[in-house]
């Protein structure tokens, strides 16, 4: 079996928390306003643009300034699945790429692609003064763009799309589904799941699929 490429998305897919930005936004008692997701949608700001928006409403939520310890006290709460481990070491033993592409915060994806020996993790990144958080960051993975990302990945390791594994969970891993050789939607997937080749409950069951 040809060499293959395996790219994980990481909120819900590789940990037990939906989405890293949500949890946050539940810990500093502001709300993921989904009027700026549908802005970024229909391309009226960009993907920097609502990452500022968010971490705004969240420092004006708490009523003053966010320190960078707080940030990771808040995402230690965030467990890695299980069967990640298991999952990611089979793969990289088989001879195959691991990576993870998400557009969750960086401080999580970073812990979540060291724990599991994962080594090309792309990902967004909080911006702090000294250690104080700040709106801004860098967006290295806006949402609408993780197609294009996970093509130019392949393309420098010389896989193709047709032998790129991709594994998602929500509407946004969509289009990135219909690029890809294989498509895997992890339960609770939603839209996603209608778009999947393959709809698992558990990260164990990819190793049970002819595709390894």
């Amino acid at each position: 079996m040809s060499k293959k490429l395996f790219v994980f998305d990481c909120d819900g897919v590789l940990t037990d928390s939906k989405s890293s930005w949500l949890l946050l936004h539940e810990y500093f008692g502001s709300k993921d306003n989904t009027y700026f997701a549908d802005l970024y949608r229909r391309g009226l700001i960009s993907y920097l643009d609502w990452m500022k928006i968010d971490i705004a409403l969240m420092i004006q939520s708490r009523g003053g300034p966010i320190k960078r310890e707080e940030v990771e006290k808040a995402l230690s709460t965030v467990n890695i699945k299980p069967s990640a481990k298991l999952v990611v070491d089979e793969i990289k033993r088989r001879g195959h790429y691991v990576a993870v592409v998400s557009s969750g915060v960086d401080m999580l994806v970073a812990r979540v692609c060291r724990e599991l020996g994962i080594d090309i993790c792309l990902y967004n990144e909080l911006l702090f003064a000294g250690d104080e958080l700040i709106p801004g960051g860098v967006d290295r993975v806006p949402l609408l763009k993780k197609r294009e990302i996970i093509a130019n990945l392949a393309k420098s390791l010389g896989i193709g799309l047709e032998n790129t594994v991709y594994v998602g969970d929500s509407e946004w891993d969509i289009e990135v589904f219909k690029a890809v050789g294989v498509s895997i939607a992890v339960w609770p997937c939603g839209e996603a799941c209608k778009h999947a080749k393959y709809v698992i409950r558990d990260l164990e069951e990819l190793l049970n699929l002819d595709i390894i």
